[in-house]
């Protein structure tokens, strides 16, 4: 071993080691792992606008060209939009302190690392989307900015909050761009309709509500970095940026979808048709919560026994003693699928937390997932997503916790 590897091996043990053991925090190479995943964005989107190009040239109108590529550039710009939040958290965390480069709070991480997993199915869709003539998307549109992950507990750190108005200026760069280009097409049509005209004065107004939302979220965060706000204002802060963001994230793809863009009152918000309006953030949870995720059936056999506690001591261990909004969602959704008799509980999962498993008796969407007629599917806690199959596979025992 040459002397300089070695002394390099011993910064980065040294790097590691105050990273991980004296603040906390957690690896980021998962999260840097999708990003680079996700460099096909810019090539999927030439070809939508290669199409859109083409579309006019041969005489189609702008809005009906634009509107034919809806489907594929809104989760084209939905990728996107995950993509730069993500890169500018962790250009902000950076920033902040070199010397944990590659490291991430916990919240950074977990929040970068949800949206992450939003990337790869929304491409997939635009994909589908592109190459399909009759495409009709599986889950309702347009999609939502979330999870959302807070600090339990705790105030968020101050370069989180700066990575989120990174995030939202580039958002909000991008949407006005993206207007002017729509609204600049349409100056050179001699006559157009009257709805087309009152969707793009809805989008101008939205983006100036979006820039009153960040201006506001940006004084606020001004005051945290002084060391001059309260909990409450922190909060406000948080709060503030996330409403920007999901505008700025909205805006982008009800650009070309005059029927993305509903107004629920005077002041013109967007409204995702199937999206609950409830605001899930992660738990903070103990093993015996877990509990109360498991089937009826686990529950007798298992709760107070050896083996139980020992396998929701080892899955709350692995999940950092967190229940994810997501999972929440989750939970909420499916109770009230079995309410209405749209889905039946038919088993339990054999790994811990013993979930239930249902049975979709009609097509289903769940947490924005599609579940077909007659699937099986239930949530996966290890890995924090929704598993669904014609049918899973039966066991005759309970198992241990997975890897």
């Amino acid at each position: 071993m040459s002397a300089k590897s070695f002394i390099g091996e011993i910064e980065t043990t040294a790097r590691r080691f105050y990273a991980e053991v004296m603040r906390g925090e957690v690896n980021d190479a998962n999260v840097r792992g999708f990003l680079r995943a996700a460099s096909q964005i810019e090539e999927l989107w030439q070809q939508a606008d290669e199409k859109i190009t083409v579309l006019i040239a041969q005489g189609t109108p702008v809005w009906r060209a634009y509107a034919q590529l809806r489907y594929p550039l809104a989760f084209l710009r939905a990728a996107r939009g995950y993509q730069m939040f993500v890169h500018e958290l962790l250009a902000a965390d950076a920033a902040s302190d070199p010397s944990t480069a590659g490291y991430l709070p916990r919240v950074t991480y977990d929040q970068a690392n949800a949206l992450c997993h939003q990337i790869h199915p929304t491409l997939q869709r635009a994909v589908t989307a592109l190459n399909e003539s009759e495409y009709v998307p599986d889950l309702a549109l347009p999609l939502t900015l979330e999870p959302r992950i807070e600090a339990e507990g705790q105030m968020c750190p101050l370069p989180h909050l700066q990575g989120m108005i990174a995030a939202a200026r580039e958002m909000r760069e991008w949407a006005a761009g993206l207007l002017a280009q729509y609204s600049n097409a349409l100056t050179h049509v001699q006559h157009v309709p009257s709805d087309i005209q009152a969707h793009v004065q809805r989008l101008h107004s939205q983006l100036a509500q979006a820039d009153a939302q960040l201006r506001f979220g940006v004084d606020l965060v001004g005051q945290v970095s002084q060391g001059q706000a309260t909990p409450e204002l922190h909060e406000e802060a948080e709060n503030s940026l996330w409403s920007a963001l999901q505008r700025f994230f909205l805006l982008n793809q009800a650009i070309a979808a005059p029927e993305f863009f509903q107004t629920k009152t005077a002041n013109a918000t967007f409204s995702a048709p199937g999206i609950t309006s409830k605001q899930y953030r992660n738990q903070r949870i103990h093993p015996e919560d877990l509990w109360r995720l498991a089937a009826p059936s686990a529950r007798s056999e298992l709760r107070g026994t050896p083996f139980g506690r020992r396998e929701m001591n080892e899955l709350c261990s692995k999940m950092h003693q967190t229940l994810p909004a997501e999972a929440q969602r989750y939970l909420d959704e499916t109770e009230a699928a079995l309410g209405r008799g749209e889905i039946a509980q038919i088993a339990a999962m054999a790994n811990c937390p013993f979930e239930p498993l249902y049975h979709a008796n009609r097509l289903l969407i769940i947490t924005g997932v599609q579940v077909p007629a007659g699937h099986e599917f239930h949530w996966n806690f290890h890995q924090n997503r929704l598993e669904a199959s014609p049918r899973f596979k039966r066991t005759q025992g309970w198992e241990e916790c997975e890897e």
